[in-house]
């Protein structure tokens, strides 16, 4: 008789693999060292495939995240057995790894605090100033989030091909630098906690507003966001009213998450979108962390993109949202530094307080900048304002502008419409 395995046990290897492949790498990498990464993640690759191979038939063990480090953990060690012909004095210092290896695995299950530590200190080598903001990004999802090389390319419109050598660079600065698995000194933790802090904002963004690909969001990539966001506010070191901010921020936005694209996986703008769709729980969560984020003096980005997130999830209906309040803290966030995202966002805020003329002329005034050429999100608001004031065929020119700059299916077809929807007005 054919035994066939069970489905739920390739369900379950996939679940860990994308929740626990940073913890199984941060632990082994905390004893191995950085400069074994590569054989590090390919051991757990290993381990996974085994798993698939053998638990259907043998059951699966009682902590399955442990056997998976145990196993890879047997695949360094053998990786480094093989490579003992290099280096034969190498016998007894593996043994004695050996042992002293699975003494530190029982420990970390023991005090899982010790795990979550051992990802935060991942966290700040993936995103070490020695590194571009992108490639801080792609090595925190490939290195914590356990995302493929096709996802992270598919998430940045890049060729599998060129993030792999994105991210073996990457790698190779940290192997250059000896990077360690430790939380920075005093004297270090702000601006380091500010670049883990950055590329966590960058990557939930990502999701989203997919840049690319047949979704409207990329809902995975958020919530690694998220779950590596709330390490931050868990450890005492790096818990700050920041990091709550940014985290209210998060939920705000994770809670629209499912009403921002219809049954067909188009897009649905924020006055169209179904509101008792929105998730109530994270609604809370967010309000909590936002409460939390209010201890102290300083205001930041995050505590000003987190109000402005509110005044829409707090707001009964999209008519009587507080846009007044809206427009003071986009104000205050550009008097802080010149964005196109901000500047953009404030602009068709101003159209709901002032009109779309006043927010037209403001427009003309960005334009200035030279920096807005590209940028998707100009030319849709462009032809929204257009069409509001009656110059329509300049909307349809910047429709058209737009639709030449979209790289996400369900956005180029949300532009396509509004296209043929203003050309058929025109008609009539």
């Amino acid at each position: 008789m054919n035994v066939k395995p069970n489905p739920s046990v390739n369900e379950l290897v996939d679940h860990l693999f994308r929740h626990n492949a940073g913890q199984m790498v941060s632990v082994l990498t905390r004893i191995f060292g950085f400069e074994n990464i590569d054989v590090i993640e390919d051991a757990i690759q290993e381990a996974m495939i085994k798993a698939l191979n053998h638990w259907p038939f043998k059951g699966i063990p009682k902590n399955p995240t442990a056997w998976l480090i145990q196993v890879a953990k047997n695949r360094v060690l053998d990786q480094f057995r093989r490579n003992k012909r290099v280096d034969p004095g190498g016998g007894e210092t593996l043994e004695k790894l050996d042992r002293l290896s699975g003494k530190l695995i029982e420990d970390k299950f023991r005090y899982p605090r010790e795990m979550k530590e051992d990802l935060l200190c991942m966290m700040f080598a993936t995103c070490d100033p020695a590194l571009k903001p992108d490639s801080q990004i792609a090595l925190t999802l490939k290195t914590v989030g356990g995302f493929s090389v096709s996802e992270i390319a598919a998430a940045f419109l890049s060729k599998n091909e060129a993030t792999a050598k994105m991210l073996t660079r990457a790698k190779k600065t940290l192997k250059e630098k000896k990077m360690s698995l430790e939380i920075p000194p005093p004297d270090e933790l702000e601006p380091r906690l500010n670049a883990v802090m950055k590329v966590l904002y960058l990557m939930f963004n990502e999701g989203y507003s997919a840049s690319s690909g047949a979704e409207v969001v990329r809902t995975d990539i958020c919530f690694e966001a998220i779950r590596l966001a709330q390490i931050l506010s868990d450890h005492p070191v790096t818990r700050s009213p920041k990091v709550e901010a940014l985290l209210a921020l998060f939920f705000f936005q994770g809670a629209r998450l499912g009403a921002r694209n219809s049954q067909t996986r188009d897009v649905l703008l924020l006055a169209d979108q179904q509101r008792e769709l929105w998730d109530k729980k994270m609604i809370n969560v967010g309000l909590y962390h936002f409460r939390r984020s209010a201890v102290g003096v300083e205001v930041t980005d995050y505590h000003l993109e987190a109000e402005i997130a509110s005044c829409h999830i707090l707001a009964n209906d999209f008519d009587s949202t507080d846009w007044d309040r809206m427009l003071q803290c986009y104000d205050l966030l550009l008097n802080r530094r010149f964005s196109p995202v901000v500047a953009i966002n404030r602009i068709i805020v101003i159209s709901k307080v002032k009109g779309a003329e006043a927010a037209l002329n403001e427009l003309k005034n960005v334009e200035k900048t030279g920096l807005l050429e590209s940028y998707l999100p100009y030319h849709i608001a462009c032809a929204q304002l257009e069409f509001e004031t009656g110059a329509l065929e300049k909307a349809a020119e910047s429709y058209r502008r737009a639709i030449q700059l979209a790289t996400n299916r369900p956005t180029l077809r949300f532009l396509e419409r509004k296209l043929e929807a203003l050309l058929q007005n025109q008609e009539q």
